[in-house]
Order: structure tokens, then sequence, then C-alpha cells
């Protein structure tokens, strides 16, 4: 009797173990699949960076003739924050804003923002960072962003630690974006004819 307990005891333990293994194999397959899931998404955010960049540059390389709105790139922005964080936002509209390009009020606050549609090669230094940092302690401001289709110098981020201003590169606007639209979005029901809605 005692030599069958240990027999089924033994086996019971070695299905426990085959299934352990088991399970830690799927995870690990899970979780590589996981990572070229994520991987992905950053290729794709880095490739509709550099398309917001092309669809908003001003002047690099454009045709001879063509007028372009420097403000649309701010609009756009403007647009982005509030469908993600709610609120109101307005472009401030150039000179005279002492660096401010967007003036967004949440529940919370005043957030101050500033844009820079740059190359994928050309960082945003600290420098727009410290403006925002000024007139967010001028006008009372909660926090702050800057935002760029490129990314931040390792000064820049390191200017803002501490600082309450959010730096946005280009993969995170676009997630900001697509995520904003989602939120924006509201369900239409359609109705084929009258009588369905009886």
């Amino acid at each position: 009797m005692n030599l069958s307990l240990t027999a089924l005891l033994l086996i019971a333990i070695a299905i426990t173990l085959y299934f352990l293994i088991k399970c830690r194999q799927e995870y690990r397959q899970l979780r590589k699949v996981r990572l070229d899931i994520l991987q992905c998404s950053q290729d794709m955010y880095q490739t509709m960076a550099v398309g917001l960049y092309e669809r908003f540059k001003q002047g690099e390389g454009r045709q001879e003739g063509k007028k372009e709105n420097p403000l649309e790139f701010e609009n756009f922005v403007a647009r982005v924050m509030v469908n993600y964080y709610g609120g109101q936002a307005f472009v401030t509209g150039g000179s005279g804003d002492y660096g401010v390009d967007i003036e967004h009020n949440q529940q919370n606050g005043k957030y101050l923002g500033q844009v820079k549609c740059y190359a994928p090669d050309h960082l945003v230094p600290y420098e727009p960072i410290a403006i925002i940092h000024s007139q967010m302690n001028r006008q009372q401001a909660k926090g702050g962003y800057v935002v760029t289709t490129s990314d931040f110098t390792v000064h820049a981020r390191k200017y803002a630690e501490g600082l309450n201003i959010m730096l946005i590169n280009g993969p995170q606007l676009v997630a900001l974006w697509l995520k904003g639209l989602e939120k924006a979005a509201k369900p239409y029901h359609y109705q084929k004819n009258k009588s369905e809605s009886a």
C-alpha cells in the first residue's frame, strides 16, 4: 500500500512538473510574440511620426510658391491634446506669445505647450523646455508640454526632470493621436428605415 501511494505521488509530481514546464514554454513564446508586436507598433508609430513631419514641415524642400500656414501643426497638436486629455485648448497665434504655442485648460488647471515640427534627426534641445518652464511660473500654470515630431536631446530630458513638463516625441504623439481618436469617437447607431425605430 505504501509503495502504491509513493508511486501515485511520484506520478502526480511528474505530471505537475510536465505542465509547469509546458506552461513556462508557452509563456516564453507569448512573451516573444508580445515583444514582436510592441516592436512593430513602435516601428509603425515612428513611421507615422515621419509622416506627420512631412505633412506639417515648413519650407524644407517644398515646391516654390506653396504657402503653408505655420499654425497648422500647432492646431493639430492642440486637437490631439484635447481629444486625449480633455478640456479646452487654443493656439496662441505666433508673435507675442513668449514661446507658448498652446494654452490648454484641463479640469485640474492650465497647461502650456510648445510644438516643434522637426525632421527625425533634428533633436529638440533644452531651450524650449526652459521657455515653457519660465512661462509656467509666470502664468501660474499647473504644468506644460513640449511636443515634437522628432525626439529630445539627452540634456533636454535631464533638464525637464522634476519640472512637471511632459516631453512628447514623435511616436508618443502618434500614440496620443490614435488613442485620442478612440476616446473622441462616439458610437453611431445605424438605422435602415423608420420602421426599425418603432
